[in-house]
């Protein structure tokens, strides 16, 4: 989970240096991985030299060229640019890099036969001037800088990169960690801006959720916005987009991921224009396919979410759009979606596809099921502010009810478990910063679970909680009050490691078979003893308890020999059986 500084000053109010919450991050349980510089949307693009530039071997305007891009590493790159020359330094743009003339994103290709690992710009390419007619020659000053980014990085703000762990979802939006923090004293959590939408159009889309038990979808809201002019991203925008490590693409697609890191709701935008008659969230039938957004087509198994009108899949519900109603820059009209699905069964679907997006990654872990209007609300708010257009009512279909988990909770338990001293006042602070709802019954608390924590269930988790803000370190170390008083070793066991020792001492190695062995075997050791079989043999061969130790250690001596080992000493000390009630330890050595 990436954000930033300013990103968690939207929802916290506080004096604390970025230092002093990275520290404190990490002492709540909120691990912070890294913390490095904002990228912009020029920072791959990097001073380059060319080394070597060769003539294509398909091509007669083409260049096969040996670039330097720092580092010590050398890539091939075909360019066709006529000034193209050996010791030219230029700008390379790697693979995955996004060209910003004309939004092209680079691909590892061939060219005529021969493999290029990104490209050698031209000014134009990069918006420096309207100059195309060859690659960019930079001056000597730039001999020092191969290797780094020609449009540097943005400076004194940092990518905050945390670890969240499994069980906490709702860490996953940067109000979760903000909530976490406001806690721990460390601010005061703001509350959510509400402008009134003015929802004017009619909702005119038929949406229906398929009613069976394996359905993964049980709340399925949407709205349709019309008349929108989908744009670029304004820099506020486009920045928060970057330090996620994401690109910003349009409008649209960028408040979605915005809403989604920012509150943990995941959303999904159709271009409603190409939408067939209605809108069906079923279960898939096998050998369904469909083109996703990654420019991949899957085909699905039975019983898979998706999401699909009169024509066919439009995507997977809670893991991958597809391309064929994904939104364009000069997409009209909208479809948004925010739904709830079962976290079992999207965690099952991607598994089986091989398939990992953001929102799959939210979803498997437990988003809130009361999310769904907060980020519909969300994400209109910004689309109306920045594209403009006309809103509808919001269309909410739930076929499944959620229940608030209560827990009747006695606070001296943070004590009993703990050993640290926490007042009751303190610990109904802390819980009621974290969003439980606290009501006092008697000598106990009747707390209410949010709904954005699917990992809280009884008790001992609420004491987690408390003492995860106090500071695990409140925790005292004490010595145990009882102290052995009796040996730690019984006889027994005390002459079975005597033994153990003995033989070792000797040069002999210790085995450990199984206490059945092989009936045939063991009838040549078992001195006129009872063959104890076994009803039910994990295999034929090994379908009596052993009368003796010999029959295992003489089958393995002999495998031994057969693999080469020719100089053994073995011996075993087990169980040994002479009655279907009986049983005794025995030592055996055997010399080769």
């Amino acid at each position: 989970m990436k954000f930033t500084k300013d990103w968690l000053d939207v929802h916290l109010k506080t004096i604390k240096s970025e230092s002093q919450i990275i520290q404190k991050l990490n002492s709540i349980g909120l691990e912070v991985e890294k913390v490095e510089s904002i990228k912009s949307e020029l920072s791959d693009f990097v001073i380059a030299k060319i080394i070597k530039a060769n003539k294509h071997p398909n091509a007669d305007r083409l260049k096969l060229c040996d670039v330097d891009i720092g580092k010590n590493e050398t890539l091939k790159v075909v360019c066709g640019a006529p000034n193209a020359r050996d010791g030219l330094l230029t700008i390379y743009a790697p693979p995955g890099s996004v060209i910003p003339k004309n939004g092209m994103k680079l691909e590892i290709s061939k060219i005529r036969g021969e493999t290029s690992y990104g490209m050698l710009c031209s000014e134009s390419e990069l918006k420096l001037s309207n100059e195309s007619e060859g690659i960019i020659d930079l001056n000597d000053k730039y001999k020092t800088k191969i290797g780094k980014s020609f449009f540097g990085e943005k400076k004194g703000k940092n990518v905050i990169e945390l670890s969240i762990t499994p069980n906490r979802p709702d860490c996953l939006g940067v109000r979760g960690i903000a909530r976490d923090l406001a806690a721990s004293n460390f601010g005061k959590l703001k509350e959510l801006k509400k402008n009134k939408i003015k929802k004017i159009i009619k909702h005119n889309l038929k949406i229906k959720i398929e009613k069976n038990k394996k359905q993964a979808c049980s709340i399925f809201g949407s709205c349709i916005i019309k008349n929108i002019k989908n744009t670029e991203s304004p820099g506020w925008l486009k920045n928060r987009i970057l330090a996620l490590g994401l690109r910003p693409i349009s409008a649209v697609v960028d408040i979605t991921n915005y809403v989604m890191f920012d509150l943990n709701r995941p959303l999904h935008a159709y271009d409603l224009n190409k939408i067939k008659n209605k809108i069906t969230i079923r279960n898939s039938k096998k050998g369904e396919s469909f083109k996703a957004l990654d420019n991949k087509n899957y085909t699905l198994d039975k019983d898979m979410c998706v999401i699909s009108d009169d024509e066919g899949v439009l995507g997977l519900g809670g893991i991958i759009g597809g391309e064929r109603s994904g939104t364009e820059i000069n997409t009209k009209n909208l479809l948004l979606e925010s739904a709830y699905f079962d976290p079992a069964i999207i965690r099952k679907t991607a598994k089986k596809l091989d398939l990992n997006s953001d929102a799959k990654f939210r979803f498997e872990r437990g988003v809130d099921p009361q999310s769904v209007t907060a980020g519909l609300e969300s994400a209109v708010e910004l689309i109306l502010e920045i594209c403009g257009g006309e809103v509808s009512k919001f269309d909410i279909q739930q076929t499944r009810k959620f229940k608030d988990l209560e827990i009747k909770f006695d606070t001296k338990m943070v004590s009993k478990i703990t050993g640290s001293n926490i007042n009751s006042n303190e610990i109904k602070k802390i819980l009621s910063n974290l969003g439980f709802t606290i009501k006092t019954k008697g000598k106990f608390l009747n707390i209410k679970v949010p709904s954005w924590r699917p990992d809280i269930f009884g008790e001992v988790d609420l004491v987690e909680e408390v003492i995860r803000i106090v500071g695990f370190e409140k925790i005292k170390s004490i010595e145990p009050e009882k102290k052995r008083t009796k040996p730690t070793l019984n006889f027994f066991q005390k002459h079975f490691h005597l033994a153990q020792r003995s033989v070792a001492s000797k040069g002999y190695l210790e085995t450990i078979t199984w206490s059945f062995t092989d009936e045939k075997i063991n009838s040549k050791f078992k001195e006129n003893l009872e063959s104890i079989k076994i009803i039910n043999p994990i295999s034929s061969d090994l379908n009596v308890l052993r009368n003796s130790l010999y029959p295992n250690l003489i089958f393995y001596l002999e495998k031994n020999l057969n693999r080469g080992f020719g100089d053994q000493a073995i011996f075993e000390i087990g169980p040994t059986f002479t009655g279907k009630k009986t049983w005794s330890t025995k030592n055996c050595c055997l010399r080769n």
